[in-house]
Parts: C-alpha cells; sequence; structure tokens
C-alpha cells in the first residue's frame, strides 16, 4: 500500500511538474487509492467507502469528486490510458523497430519499478475494462485502440491488407506481454529489471528457435477436459467464453443460465456459488493443455515437436467461439478469497512450458534462452489470440496459427 507521504509525492505534480491545485492534489490521491483497490479486487470488489478509508476520509470526501463508483472507476481508466497513450508516444520517438520496443519495454519496466516502490500511481489493469457497459465501455476502448495504433506503428506503416493483419497480431501479442509483466515482475529484485528486460528483449526480438524449419506442429485431438454434451460441460464452456469477453463481473450466473437457456437452479445442482464456477473454469483449462502434453507424449512426439504443437493447439481453441481457454490474466479480477487457486494455475502453466522449453534446448532446438520469460510470452500470446479472433477469422485457421508461431519461435520483427 501506498504511504501518505509517497501518495502526496505520487498526487503532487501534473503531467508536464507544475505544482497542482489542492483540488487536484486530494483528487490525485482518490485516483492512487482506488487503482490500488481495483488492481487488488477488481471492479466488483471496489466500493467507495473502501477508497475513502484508505485515505483517511469519509465517503461524503470521495464522493464530492466522484458521484458514482462508475464515475471512479472510468477515471481510473481514463487515466492509465492516457499515460499509457505518453508511454507509447515517448517510445516512438526511437529511429527503429527495434529501438522503438526495446525503449516501449525500458519505460514500462521503470514505471513498474517506480509504482513497487510508491514512487508512483500503478497502471490499471486494462482487462478489467471488459467488465464495463455501454458508453463508458465504448469510450474507453475507443482510446485504447489509438494507443494500439501507436504501439503498432513502431513496427511501421501497415501499407497492404496483409502486413496489417501481421502487424496487428505482433501488437496484440508485444501489449498483452507489458501487461502480463506487471504480474509476474513482481517475484524479482527491482535492481534485477534492467537484466529481466534485456533478456526479454532478446527473446521478442530473435525468438526461441534454433532452426525455423523445426516450427511445424502436429496435430493434437481437442483433449477436452470435460464432456460435451451435459450442463455442467455447459456452464464451463459459457462462463470461460463470458469471463474472456466480459470479465469477472460481468459474468454472471443469471446471463450464463439465460446464454443456456437453463434454470439457475440446474447451475446450483452442480456448484454452489459463482466462484466456484470460476475457480472450475481455470482448473479445465491448466488441465486442457496438460492433456495435450500427454497426448504429444503418447504420439512419441520430441520435446520441441510438443512444445510447438501444444502452443498450435492452444491457439486454435482462442481463435474458435465454442470454447477457448480461460485467460491467465482473468484471476486479477477475482475476489482476494479466490485468487491464490488461479494464481497457482497460472504458475504451474509457466512451469509446463519452462520444462519443454528447456528439453528443447538440450534438444538443440531451441536456444538457450530464459524459459522462464519465454514461457511468459508463449503464455501471453495465448491470451492475446482470445482478442483477435475477428482477427484470425479474416483467413485461414491454420495461417493464423502459423504467424503466431512464427512470432514466438523466430521473433516479432520477422516477416512471417
Amino acid at each position: 500500500m501506498m504511504t501518505d507521504a509517497k501518495a502526496d509525492s505520487a498526487a503532487l505534480e501534473g503531467p508536464s511538474g507544475p505544482p497542482l491545485s489542492r483540488f487536484e492534489r486530494q483528487r490525485g490521491k482518490i485516483l492512487d487509492a482506488a487503482t490500488m483497490l481495483l488492481n487488488q479486487r477488481g471492479i466488483a470488489g471496489m466500493t467507495l467507502q473502501e477508497v475513502a478509508e484508505q485515505l483517511g476520509l469519509k465517503t461524503t470526501a470521495v464522493t464530492y469528486y466522484f458521484r458514482y463508483k462508475e464515475q471512479l472507476v472510468r477515471a481510473v481508466f481514463e487515466d492509465s490510458l492516457q499515460r499509457l497513450k505518453e508511454m507509447v508516444e515517448q517510445a516512438g520517438k526511437a529511429d527503429t523497430p527495434r529501438a522503438r520496443v526495446d525503449q516501449y519495454l525500458r519505460i514500462h519496466f521503470d514505471h513498474y519499478a517506480a509504482a513497487m516502490q510508491g514512487k508512483t500511481r500503478p497502471l490499471a489493469i486494462l482487462s478489467e475494462m471488459r467488465a464495463l457497459e455501454g458508453e463508458a465501455r465504448a469510450a474507453l476502448m475507443q482510446q485504447y485502440q489509438a494507443v494500439f495504433r501507436g504501439v503498432r506503428a513502431f513496427f511501421g506503416p501497415a501499407d497492404t491488407a496483409a502486413r496489417k493483419l501481421r502487424l496487428t497480431a505482433r501488437t496484440q501479442m508485444l501489449n498483452e506481454v507489458v501487461f502480463w509483466s506487471a504480474i509476474w515482475l513482481k517475484q524479482y529484485d527491482v535492481g534485477d529489471f534492467d537484466t529481466v528486460r534485456r533478456q526479454l528483449f532478446d527473446i521478442l526480438d530473435g525468438g526461441i528457435a534454433t532452426r525455423p524449419s523445426r516450427a511445424l506442429p502436429a496435430a493434437l485431438g481437442t483433449g477436452e477436459a470435460v464432456a460435451a454434451g451435459d450442463s455442467y460441460s455447459q456452464f464451463l464452456r459459457t462462463a470461460t467464453r463470458l469471463m474472456n469477453e466480459v470479465g469477472y463481473r460481468g459474468t454472471s450466473i443469471d446471463r450464463i443460465a439465460a446464454e443456456l437457456n437453463l434454470t439457475k437452479g440446474s447451475f446450483y445442482h452442480h456448484l454452489p456459488t459463482k466462484d466456484e464456477l470460476i475457480l472450475q473454469c481455470f482448473r479445465n483449462s491448466y488441465q486442457r493443455l496438460r492433456d495435450l502434453r500427454e497426448q504429444a507424449r503418447k504420439a512419441g512426439l520430441d520435446a520441441w515437436e510438443t512444445l510447438i504443437s501444444v502452443i498450435a493447439q492452444a491457439m486454435k481453441y482462442q481463435f474458435g467461439e465454442d470454447y477457448p481457454l480461460l485467460r491467465t490474466t482473468a484471476f486479477q479480477a477475482l475476489p482476494d478469497s479466490v485468487r491464490q487457486i488461479p494464481y497457482e494455475h497460472a504458475q504451474r502453466t509457466t512451469l509446463l512450458f519452462s520444462g519443454l522449453l528447456v528439453d528443447s534446448v538440450r534438444e538443440g532446438a531451441a536456444k538457450n534462452v530464459n524459459p522462464l520469460l519465454a514461457s511468459h510470452i508463449i503464455m501471453s500470446t495465448i491470451n492475446s489470440a482470445s482478442d483477435i479472433r475477428s482477427w484470425a477469422a479474416k483467413q485461414d485457421r491454420d495461417d493464423a496459427v502459423a504467424d503466431c508461431l512464427s512470432a514466438i519461435t523466430r521473433g516479432i520483427f520477422h516477416p512471417a
């Protein structure tokens, strides 16, 4: 938690540095507290009362600035998007695509270090914008699209349809890597950030494969961890898709039951609470990845073939509309009481890919890169795929998968 002194410091200066008015300083401190609570508990778990308590104020002191919770939530996202836009503009001044991406990472890592030390307000977890509805969501998504186009410009002009398709996927992957790093960077000492950033950039730049010709995924079955026809399976499928699309807050039992034309009673016959359903979705997504790995092993694939085949099938899951994998980033919106299990599954997924990478290095198929960082890039790419289904739909599904695999194996600057 940011101390009062540090909160005062973080809210003291505006974007260009001059002292702020008392009104602006107090508003800034409210945004400090609200951003941290939103990141910790999601939109559903953040209340105006708790924001006030964080600052030692009465709730009426917060409602003077933000009458409704929805106004404060929107202000938090607008603030983060504006700061993100400034980061993108700063990085975009570099001369080459590689220099721009390197600078983009450097700016974010510097920001994360300052936020961890309580020197600045963290960026809000933007995936929580999925939980918003109506005009607020539309306006914020429009702001994010402007940021997205700015990052895509790092790679050069999107002057043909084919190049625009490729750069869109690269941009989605890069942003997901950057945003997900805010979670796993907490495991490192701030003094190691520069080394981690350099190693991360090297993987993004050069990929993980020693011989690109080996990046030929084998076809794996779907490896479903649940049966397709029963109502329990239908609840899992629908809840997973909705969590990816509208977040924890938007995934209500009423909405799931309405989509399936089932009663709420049929849900409670299988699961006692919504949180238990979401936890089961996390367990099931992890199990589906494990099942794919086991299929590959039974088929006699080596570690490298297993790795790229699992990634390829996971991408196909995400590009499909029926039953994607639950994004590992979805746990950030969960209540504190249920976050631990999904976080552990995210860590196990990282270790699953790390183990395959280490064995692939021994086979001579993968570069001797930091396997944990490479695994985070793989997970980020799989996560990002659920947001670019429309991109994948504009081309052959196998071509879309191959393009994403190319970014992982050969680097984000390599032409597909």
